[in-house]
């Protein structure tokens, strides 16, 4: 997409990377960043199993699936990234608020939230 690189999305312990995030991702991704003007740092992408055991990730996390993202936006508090994001993604995905960053994904088996 023409804000983020596939390099963005590798695994913080291996540097692997399965498959290119999908674009239903990429697209919301470039939504966030054109709502507040300003850089969204992907924090953690895909994740091996060893590196989401490491971080406490859920067994089932969509980061195993290279179908989320933790994000941060440059200057922006994760409560209005949280906010925007709820509005964008009502009925659909994974939206977690956290308090140095937000969490997105893009699953298809119904909304959660937490």
């Amino acid at each position: 997409s023409p804000n983020f690189q596939r390099s963005e999305f590798t695994c913080n312990h291996c540097g692997e990377l399965p498959h290119d995030p999908p674009q239903k991702l990429l697209d919301l991704l470039e939504d966030i960043r054109a709502e507040f003007d300003k850089p969204v740092v992907i924090t953690s992408g895909w994740r091996c199993k060893t590196h989401n055991a490491n971080v406490g990730g859920a067994k089932n996390s969509k980061h195993l699936e290279a179908i989320a993202a933790d994000i941060q936006v440059s200057g922006v508090d994760p409560v209005s990234v949280h906010a925007y994001c709820s509005a964008r993604m009502s009925g659909w995905g994974g939206l977690g608020k956290y308090a140095t960053f937000t969490h997105v994904d893009v699953r298809e088996d119904g909304p959660a939230r937490w």
